[in-house]
């Protein structure tokens, strides 16, 4: 059995304090604090205290990127409810007829999960300030906030592990996702900072920096590092910044994923770079250094996909030995058992 972690009385409250692995070093409050054969109490990313009750046997995720742990942990067969976003974007897991009760987060149907008679809901952060609420509305069935980001990907791996009774399965993700993440964490740990080039990582829509750390580590610069997240910059302050690298991200599925070709993505990206303001003019648009990236490669356990495609887009005499693709589908096969077909990043390292 996974150990439970201990957390003092302030941490019930806010902070839980624990020992990660190295995958995940950035501070966070998901921690299991107490369980006994009945019941399970956790601290989710919010820091609120939930009470589940055990066995968890149904369970309704309300955003369909938590569908990739869940799925992963061979929880398939106690989903009863989805966001409708994982039928149109993630046809591959299956589960078409598992009913849809919410639209990516933003609308739930609440009489219809209670319909359903779930032990759990999972809510994205974009809907912790209504946890209580939706809680309320579901005549107190637990609902746990959970962030899908990938620095939180091993405490929440490691907590739904618990609750679901899928230790041994999350200890096996955990442990694949590490051994990707240590060998660029060695192969990059020697490079000097000064030397390292430069990056900005943004949207395809627009100039919008995003602050999605799937590039931390890599051996790269983040040259809006000093920005807020999610910051909209002019096409001015690019050309004067002129990074080395451009790594755009895909986060509404629109031109990349699945059933996407290499042909569609290499279109898609050149009708982007053709259109957009300022791109022309850019070093790496005339070195051939801009890169679609999909969101689910910087996010849930495929991150870590993204993470060395993003190393060796850097550092490719580092990485020849790599293909994130085939990481992608390592992952597919097996933790899923399955193969899917499209394109995820462009060009391919």
């Amino acid at each position: 059995m996974m150990k439970i972690l201990e957390c003092t009385t302030l941490a019930m409250l806010l902070l839980c304090l624990t020992v990660l692995p190295s995958i995940a070093e950035t501070s966070t409050n998901v921690c299991v604090v107490d369980r006994t054969d009945d019941f399970i109490t956790v601290v989710d990313k919010i820091g609120r205290t939930v009470t589940v009750n055990l066995p968890v046997e149904h369970i309704i995720a309300t955003d369909y990127r938590q569908m990739d742990i869940l799925l992963a942990l061979g929880a398939g067969d106690m989903i009863v409810g989805v966001d409708k976003t994982f039928h149109d974007r993630m046809p591959y897991f299956g589960l078409s007829d598992v009913p849809e009760v919410s639209v990516h987060s933003q609308e739930v149907n609440y009489e219809y999960v209670l319909m359903l008679n779930p032990d759990l809901v999972i809510v994205p952060t974009s809907q912790g300030a209504s946890a209580e609420e939706i809680s309320s509305k579901l005549l107190g069935v637990p609902v746990l906030v959970l962030s899908m980001s990938h620095t939180d990907v091993v405490p929440i791996t490691e907590m739904l592990g618990e609750v679901l009774d899928k230790e041994d399965e999350a200890d096996r993700l955990i442990g694949w996702m590490n051994s990707y993440n240590n060998i660029v964490e060695e192969r990059t740990k020697d490079l000097d900072p000064q030397e390292n080039p430069t990056y900005f990582y943004g949207s395809v829509t627009s100039w919008r920096a995003y602050k999605l750390d799937a590039a931390d580590g890599c051996g790269g610069t983040d040259i809006a590092a000093d920005l807020p997240s999610n910051s909209d910059v002019s096409s001015e302050w690019i050309l004067s910044v002129d990074p080395d690298y451009i790594f755009l991200d895909d986060m509404r599925s629109d031109i990349s994923g699945y059933r996407f070709t290499e042909d569609d993505v290499k279109n898609n990206l050149d009708t982007l770079i053709g259109e957009r303001e300022g791109f022309s003019d850019l070093s790496a648009t005339k070195n051939n250094h801009v890169y679609l990236l999909h969101r689910d490669w910087v996010s849930q356990p495929r991150w870590i996909a993204g993470h060395v495609c993003i190393a060796k887009w850097l550092h490719p005499d580092l990485f020849e030995d790599l293909s994130p693709a085939e990481i992608q589908m390592e992952y597919f096969r097996e933790f899923h058992g399955i193969e899917p077909e499209g394109t995820w990043a462009y060009p391919i390292p």
